[in-house]
């Protein structure tokens, strides 16, 4: 057994050296995956929790998946939205000593003119990493804003309108590019990037389709978000379809309007066919879910600093972060 000694000493067996203990944290709504060993609890953020805090009881690593709200897409020929950002790590270092603040981006709200989603974070209170991802960017609308609008840093790009400039707005070092509208006589918007592709170009009258999101198993499921959105038709052709993962279709010609973005995945929301006035569909809101195993090597009741000596092996190791280092 564990001999604990004077002056922050201890000595015992390889195998004693690391105690594993169990560990928890309180925010959001917390459920299990038991369908791995040991089991892993899942805390799960949305846009409602914005606001609240994740906060340990001891120090520990933890998976995270931050992703931002959608963007919507454009009217009038309207490409479709741009996906948020999505940033997913397995070894980010929790500490006792602090709350982490949790703010989970809204998607861009529907809008002539379409609008990019929010940012969503977890942000440690005192020190320690931030991580945020950005809103993806909005969707061209033909007879006003013809290009798609930039992801913002880590947002995939929204579609470009099908007239006036065409282009797709650029993807951040996160996201994707949106597709290109097509030019003057076929007036179909481009797909909004998803965080897993490129939106795409309309073929003919027909929309562009959004990109594809990305897979995440942090719950233990795996599960598709931050897809694309459609872009819009003209004419005789069809909305472009949604990226996977949640992305809206984009509307057919006669005002039909395009379908929002899923909500809680991140994803763009579909263009709208004709007319200045009609406005592109919303983005979904994003999600941050932060999971850990319920068990930590962690020694128990041991501070930074102190030495353990090992009788099996003869080597001596110091404490620091949680972690013991050979001496």
């Amino acid at each position: 057994m564990v001999e604990w000694l004077a002056g922050g000493r201890l000595r015992g067996t390889s195998a004693e050296k690391n105690i594993t203990v169990a560990v928890s944290a309180t925010g959001g709504t917390i459920t299990d995956d038991t369908t791995v060993t040991p089991n892993k609890k899942i805390h799960t953020f949305l846009l409602a929790d914005t606001g609240t805090n994740f906060t340990p009881d001891s120090s520990f690593n933890v998976e995270y998946l931050v992703i931002a709200g959608g963007a919507s897409g454009g009217g009038a020929h309207g490409g479709g939205g741009g996906a948020g950002g999505y940033k997913t790590a397995t070894d980010y270092p929790v500490t006792t000593s602090q709350a982490y603040g949790i703010t989970v981006g809204a998607g861009g709200a529907s809008s002539t003119l379409g609008i990019v989603g929010g940012n969503s974070s977890i942000i440690p209170a005192t020190s320690g990493t931030t991580i945020t991802s950005d809103g993806g960017g909005k969707g061209g609308t033909g007879n006003n804003i013809g290009s798609g609008v930039a992801g913002s840093s880590t947002g995939s790009g929204g579609g470009g309108a099908g007239k006036n400039n065409l282009t797709g707005g650029t993807g951040g070092s996160y996201g994707n590019n949106g597709g290109n509208g097509k030019p003057a006589s076929n007036y179909s918007g481009g797909g909004g990037g998803g965080a897993g592709g490129l939106g795409f170009t309309g073929s003919g009258t027909s929309g562009g389709a959004g990109g594809a999101g990305t897979s995440s198993s942090i719950t233990g499921t795996a599960i598709v978000r931050a897809g694309g959105g459609g872009g819009a038709a003209w004419s005789s052709g069809t909305g472009g379809t949604g990226g996977t993962g949640g992305g809206g279709s984009g509307g057919s010609y006669d005002s039909v309007s395009g379908v929002a973005g899923t909500a809680n995945t991140g994803s763009g929301g579909g263009g709208f066919g004709t007319s200045s006035t009609v406005t592109g569909s919303a983005g979904g809101s994003g999600i941050v879910i932060i999971s850990y195993d319920v068990t930590s090597q962690s020694p128990i009741n041991v501070e930074d600093g102190s030495i353990f000596y090992e009788t099996d092996t003869n080597k001596s190791y110091v404490l620091y972060n949680g972690s013991w280092t050979e001496v």
